[in-house]
C-alpha cells in the first residue's frame, strides 16, 4: 500500500533532500501528482468501465460526455448491452471507418465499429437508429493525492515510475538539466519494467 507520504521520501531520497532544505512538500506533491497521471497515460494502468448511452442518429461523442469524462484519456474498448448480450464493438483506425463505415449519410443501424478520432472524440458506426446502452473501458487521469496519509489507487508495479517523473520535474525546473534527463530516462525505464511485468504471463487462446 503506497501511501503520498511514501511518494514524498520516495522522491526526496532521489533528489538528496531528506531534511526538505530545497523542495517543501507541496511541491513535490504537484510532481508527485503529475508523475502519476504521466504513468497512466503511459502504462494504461489507471481503468474504470463507464457506462453510457448512445443516441439515436447521433454518430460522435466526446470523452466529456461520459460519467468520468473530465479524468478519461483514452478508449480502449466499446460494448452494446443489447437485450440480454454485451456485444464488443470493432475498432477500426479513423481513415479506415471514414472510407468503410461513413459512406451511406442516412443509413442507421446497430453500432458495430467505433474508432477515436483526434484525442477526445469517439465515432460508431453505422448511427444508431436508437438508444443503446453501452459499456466503454477506458483510461482514466487518477485522482490527485492531497494528504499524506492518501492511499494511491494505482498498484505495484506502476507506482515504482512515479518518484522518478516527480524528481525530473523538480530537477528541471532548477535547470539542472542533466540531472532532470537522468531521472527522465529512469523513468521510462521504470515504466518499460512495469508494462513487462504485466504482458508477459498471459495466452492468447489455450487452443
Amino acid at each position: 500500500m503506497t501511501t503520498l507520504a511514501n511518494y514524498i521520501t520516495s522522491t526526496r531520497r532521489l533528489l538528496h533532500d531528506a531534511n526538505g532544505n530545497f523542495w517543501s512538500d507541496s511541491e513535490l506533491i504537484d510532481y508527485i501528482n503529475s508523475g502519476r497521471s504521466r504513468a497512466a497515460s503511459d502504462t494504461g494502468c489507471s481503468r474504470a468501465l463507464q457506462t453510457y448511452s448512445l443516441v439515436a442518429a447521433q454518430e460522435s461523442y466526446a470523452f466529456t460526455a461520459l460519467p468520468q469524462g473530465s479524468k478519461t484519456i483514452d478508449v480502449l474498448n466499446l460494448t452494446l448491452l443489447w437485450g440480454n448480450m454485451r456485444v464488443p464493438m470493432q475498432y477500426m483506425p479513423f481513415t479506415e471507418f471514414n472510407a468503410r463505415m461513413r459512406v451511406w449519410q442516412s443509413y442507421q443501424g446497430r453500432p458495430v465499429v467505433f474508432s477515436v478520432y483526434g484525442q477526445n472524440t469517439v465515432y460508431v458506426g453505422p448511427i444508431p437508429d436508437q438508444i443503446y446502452v453501452s459499456e466503454w473501458d477506458t483510461v482514466i487521469t487518477p485522482a490527485p493525492m492531497v494528504a499524506t496519509t492518501d492511499v494511491e489507487t494505482i498498484t505495484y508495479p506502476y507506482t515504482e515510475p512515479v518518484p522518478y517523473y516527480a524528481a525530473y520535474l523538480a530537477k528541471y525546473k532548477e535547470q539542472s538539466y542533466d540531472e532532470a534527463n537522468m531521472f527522465h530516462e529512469e523513468y521510462k525505464a521504470k515504466v518499460f519494467a512495469s508494462l513487462r511485468a504485466s504482458m508477459t504471463r498471459r495466452l492468447p487462446s489455450v487452443y
